[in-house]
Formats: structure tokens, C-alpha cells, sequence
């Protein structure tokens, strides 16, 4: 009997003990070491507070997620977690993170690092819970916020004409190099504005214009300003979707005089330029980098049409098959009528240069691929140029030029073209 009541006695002891620790623990909630939920303590959600349905610069981070702070009826005190995911159901969290010190009535958690908005935008979810150590709180429900690439635009440069120059022609072209733009910009364009006044109020012209390639844009002035006055410009870029940069400074040219040239020819045997009526480019102050000088030329001849196919290149004049016709360089196997001619401005400067010959009746020549170096070599700038989309460029023909003057000086009048 005593041995029994031994054993039973052993067997009874670790039962008393165990139960004293059960006694201890849930009498001591603040204890760190606590295990499990303590009953009857319930948490609540925290209120999201920001960002909730926020779109965000990618340039205006890092991020703060903040929370209306979580109550308990425990004694416990509240922690919080905060998780960002790529799906609403946060079966992809990309981050979280607890925050062990809540603040006074709200708990704020600023990311380490930015998100990345893709290549336009990209939506993320966030949620966050209270949580005290042995009891959770539920989490909030996802909270959206889209970070997205935002759209810069600069402020374009000007090229032509030249601040504070004087123009060769009272039809000038205005042309900039292109505003940088970064992020997912829409089809950009460049607006030109003109006026008589450097506070550009009441603009003569406000054209906007697609931007051109290889970083450069330009716009031609339709109809002539007034001679020997001063005029001022600027631009700026926009896309379609709405984003506009600023405009660039406002530049001040000067048209050059009234043209004393007469008729509609003229000149042929003197060194004198002279520009026609028809010429839109005034030619005393062109500089002939390739062939003759045939700014004194007497103009008999009208363009009709310019155009451009590939590399083909037409110019329609009312001589055409009508100049004299002489033998290539000397071959009278090969008869010749005269060339195409291609004008640049270049630094605010227009250069001229005699391009492909032209055989009896001919209009349209292949000029190649790379016009400066294809047909203009050793010609100090004609020879490093090419024509981009969007510029304006001078065409002309004449009778035959390329190798010095051969023949009659006959000319046609000088017309604009815009490269497309």
C-alpha cells in the first residue's frame, strides 16, 4: 500500500508543476516569452490612410504608407506589419516589414527604396496589421496605388537664324535643335511662335509643326516679312497626350533690305548677284561652295515642281528641253542641259552647290543616299551635310554649271523645299 501511494505521488507531482506554469504565464501577459493567443483579446484593423488610389511619380520617392492605429482591450503592446504585393491577393509579396514603435495615433513605414514603374506605370497593393505578440488583428484590405514614368519635356535650342542675326531672305527659316524628353512621352511637335516684340505678345505666326529627326526641327515662313526690320522668336515641344515643356528664350533677327534687283532675269554677263523676284532664297548672300557662280546668272527659267521619291530627285522647270545642249566635259556622245542644284542652311548660312547633270529634257536624277558626300566632296560644308526630314532646303537648275560655267549662264528662280 505505502508503495502505491508512493508512485501515485511521483506521478502527481510533475501534473502540480506543469499546472503552476500554465498558472504563471497566463498571470503574466507582458511576459516576452508568452506562448500562443491570450483569450479573449481582440484586435482591430488599422485604418489605411495613404496612399489609397494615388498615382506617384516615380521621381517622388520613396514612399510612406500610413495607418490610423490599431485599438486592443489587451495590455499588450501593439506592433504593425505592412506588406506591398504585385496582385490584390498578395500571393506575391514583394516586400514587408514590422514597425515595432506605433506613433501617436498613426504609424508611418517609409520604404527603403524606390518601386519600379515598369515602362509607363505599374500598380502595387498594400495592406498592414496590428499584431501584439500573442494576438493578430486582421489586415486592412488591399490599398491600390499606381507608380508610374512621369514625362519631361526641355526647352529646345535655336540653330536658325542666329540670335541677333541678320537673315538672307525675308522668308526665313526658323529651325532648333529638339527639346530632350524622357519617360513614355506621346508623338512629340514643335510650336514656333513669331511677333515684333520681345515679350511676344499678339504673335504674327504661332505654327505647330511634327518634330523632325536626327534632332533637329524647323519651319519655313510663308510669305515675306517686312525688309529691314527686326522680329523675334521662340519654341517649344508638346506631345499629344498633353505634355507641354517650356518655351525656349526669345530670339531677335533682323530681315535683310528690300531687294534692288529688276525684272525677272538679268545679270549673265557680270559678277553682280542678283536675285528675282521668284527667288526665295535672296542670292547676294549665298555662298557657292560647288560649281560656278551663278548668282549673277539671268533667270529664264521657272520651277514648276520639286519633288522627291526615294532617292530620285525631279525638278520641273519651264526650260526644260529648252537650253542650249552641250557635250559632256567634251564627249559629244553624252549631251548635257545643265544641273540640279541644292541649297543648305548651315549655321544660319545659306551654301549652294551645282549637283547631278541634267541631259537633255531631264527633270529627274538619283542623287543618292547621302547627298553631301555623294555629290558635293571637297566642298568645306555641303560635303559633311545631308538633308533631314523637315528641313528646308533651296533647289534651283541651270544650264551646265557643276564644272565651272559651259555655255550660256541661264538659270531658273530659287525655291523652297521641305525635305520629307
Amino acid at each position: 500500500m505505502r508503495r502505491i501511494f508512493a508512485t501515485l505521488l511521483v506521478l502527481t507531482i510533475p501534473s502540480l508543476l506543469a499546472s503552476g506554469c500554465e498558472e504563471s504565464k497566463s498571470a503574466t501577459p507582458l511576459s516576452p516569452s508568452i506562448a500562443g493567443p491570450i483569450a479573449g483579446v481582440e484586435i482591430s484593423e488599422p485604418g489605411a490612410v495613404s496612399p489609397v488610389d494615388a498615382r506617384i511619380a516615380s521621381d517622388q520617392q520613396p514612399i510612406k504608407l500610413i495607418v490610423n492605429n490599431a485599438s486592443s482591450n489587451g495590455v499588450r503592446p501593439l506592433s504593425y506589419r505592412f506588406e506591398i504585393a504585385a496582385v490584390s491577393d498578395f500571393s506575391n509579396v514583394l516586400y514587408s516589414k514590422n514597425v515595432s514603435t506605433p506613433g501617436d495615433g498613426q504609424t508611418s513605414l517609409l520604404l527603403e527604396q524606390s518601386l519600379d514603374p515598369g515602362g509607363s506605370e505599374r500598380i502595387y497593393y498594400w495592406r498592414a496589421k496590428a499584431y501584439d505578440g500573442a494576438n493578430d488583428g486582421d489586415f486592412t484590405p488591399p490599398m491600390k496605388f499606381t507608380v508610374f514614368r512621369p514625362v519631361t519635356i526641355g526647352r529646345p535650342g535655336a540653330i536658325s537664324p542666329p540670335p541677333n542675326s541678320t537673315t538672307s531672305t525675308t522668308k526665313p527659316v526658323l529651325e532648333v535643335q529638339n527639346a530632350p524628353v524622357s519617360g513614355p512621352a506621346g508623338s512629340m511637335r514643335v510650336l514656333f511662335q513669331l511677333a515684333t516684340n520681345s515679350a511676344m505678345a499678339n504673335p504674327l505666326l504661332s505654327p505647330d509643326v511634327p518634330v523632325g529627326p536626327n534632332g533637329q526641327t524647323a519651319y519655313q515662313v510663308p510669305n515675306d516679312l517686312t525688309p529691314s526690320t527686326v522680329y523675334y522668336w521662340r519654341a517649344r515641344a508638346f506631345d499629344t497626350a498633353g505634355h507641354t515643356g517650356d518655351f525656349s528664350d526669345v530670339f531677335a533677327f533682323t530681315t535683310p533690305a528690300a531687294a534692288t534687283g529688276g525684272g525677272g532675269g538679268g545679270g549673265g554677263g557680270g559678277n553682280t548677284p542678283i536675285s528675282s523676284p521668284n527667288d526665295q532664297i535672296d542670292m547676294k548672300s549665298v555662298v557657292i561652295e560647288y560649281g560656278a557662280d551663278i548668282r549673277s546668272w539671268t533667270v529664264d527659267s521657272t520651277i514648276t515642281s520639286v519633288t522627291r521619291n526615294g532617292t530620285t530627285f525631279c525638278t520641273n522647270h519651264t526650260k526644260a528641253g529648252q537650253w542650249p545642249v552641250l557635250p559632256f566635259l567634251g564627249d559629244p556622245s553624252v549631251q548635257v542641259e545643265g544641273n540640279q542644284w541644292f541649297f543648305a542652311n548651315i549655321g544660319g548660312t545659306w551654301y549652294g552647290g551645282a549637283n547631278e547633270w541634267l541631259r537633255p529634257g531631264q527633270t529627274c536624277k538619283d542623287v543618292g543616299g547621302n547627298i553631301g558626300a555623294d555629290n558635293f566632296r571637297g566642298a568645306p560644308h555641303l560635303s559633311q551635310w545631308t538633308p533631314h526630314s523637315g528641313e528646308v532646303l533651296g533647289i534651283a537648275v541651270s544650264t551646265p554649271a557643276r564644272a565651272g560655267q559651259q555655255g550660256t549662264a541661264e538659270r531658273s528662280n530659287i525655291v523652297l523645299f521641305t525635305w520629307p
